[in-house]
């Protein structure tokens, strides 16, 4: 085959940093694709009796958007952190490391990444059998909580998504937030300063700070000892979310898989609340669990146990009254 003839490319228009919400999606790529370093064996996720049923028929969790949660914080506790640890640096920087951090601190209330992004979760516990959580998530103790193995399996990667550990630390978002930053700084004052080094330095600060955004809540949420699956939704992507109402609001939300290939979610198992009765709700779980082919023996099948905290007295009101829960 006779080769072509090369014709001069198009100059390509340069992106403001930051602006592209792909480009934040790539700080998963080494995430996604790893061992869920730091991650136990099984996490739980509390749930109504509904959400449970809704879970096993569809193989898919609720990921809730971020401005959606009820975490008024949620993505910006370590705001401040950030441009704290970025002015610090500034303050010893030279050369490039110093024009990359200027463009960061100013340009940082419009481009991080609640601003550029929809970033869905999806939260689990480290705590199994909790009545704090059973409360808050689990219906009133009226629902269930699936204990649900962590494999080592790659995640799903259209949207992207990954588990996430959250640190509660103030003192951790500081010393993790400084050190990636120096780093990216010590490569910055090594290169010549220009348009191409200043994007690639912004870039790499704006993936760690969205990385320590997500990451990062306050700690009077520490009880809940949570991990989340992330999964992240660009502004161009032609991914919808679904709505729902819940407290008077409307809250958006996306189903999410937890396992690639049509693989079943692998459960552990699936404990019952303690407001609800053991007998009726292991008959109804198996039989929901063989409707999408579960087995017994199989590696996804549970174990179905009842909670073993003491039962207490619940109003007639079931929130939310359907689909799944929020832990």
């Amino acid at each position: 085959m006779p080769k072509s003839r090369k014709r001069p490319r198009p100059k390509r228009r340069h992106k403001r940093p930051g602006r592209d919400p792909l480009a934040v999606e790539r700080m998963f790529d080494q995430v996604a694709n790893a061992p869920h370093t730091g991650a136990p064996p099984v996490l739980y996720h509390y749930t109504t009796w509904g959400g449970v049923q809704g879970i096993v028929a569809s193989q898919r969790l609720w990921a809730t958007a971020h401005d959606c949660t009820n975490d008024v914080a949620e993505l910006v506790s370590a705001g401040a952190v950030i441009i704290e640890v970025a002015k610090e640096l500034r303050k010893n920087a030279t050369g490039a490391a110093a024009e990359v951090l200027r463009r960061f601190v100013e340009r940082y209330a419009a481009l991080q990444v609640t601003r550029v992004i929809t970033v869905c979760l999806a939260c689990f516990s480290v705590a199994r059998d909790d009545e704090q959580q059973w409360r808050k998530y689990g219906d009133d103790g009226r629902g269930v909580c699936l204990g649900i193995k962590v494999l080592d399996e790659p995640a799903p990667a259209d949207p992207p998504s990954a588990l996430v550990k959250v640190d509660y630390s103030e003192s951790s978002w500081r010393s993790d937030i400084a050190s990636h930053f120096g780093k990216v700084c010590a490569l910055l004052s090594r290169v010549e300063p220009s348009r191409k080094n200043y994007e690639r330095g912004l870039l790499a600060l704006y993936q760690f700070a969205a990385f320590a955004s997500i990451g990062a809540k306050r700690p009077e949420w520490a009880v809940e000892q949570e991990f989340r699956k992330v999964t992240l939704v660009s502004q161009n992507s032609k991914i919808h979310l679904n709505e729902r109402e819940a407290e008077g609001k409307v809250k958006r939300y996306l189903p999410v898989q937890v396992r690639v290939e049509g693989k079943r979610i692998a459960f552990s198992e699936i404990i019952v609340g303690p407001n609800r009765t053991i007998e009726d709700s292991r008959d109804q779980l198996k039989k929901a669990l063989a409707n999408q082919g579960y087995e017994v023996g199989d590696i996804e099948f549970p174990e179905i146990t009842a909670s073993a905290i003491p039962p207490w007295a619940v109003s007639n009101k079931s929130w939310p009254p359907e689909g799944d829960g929020s832990k």
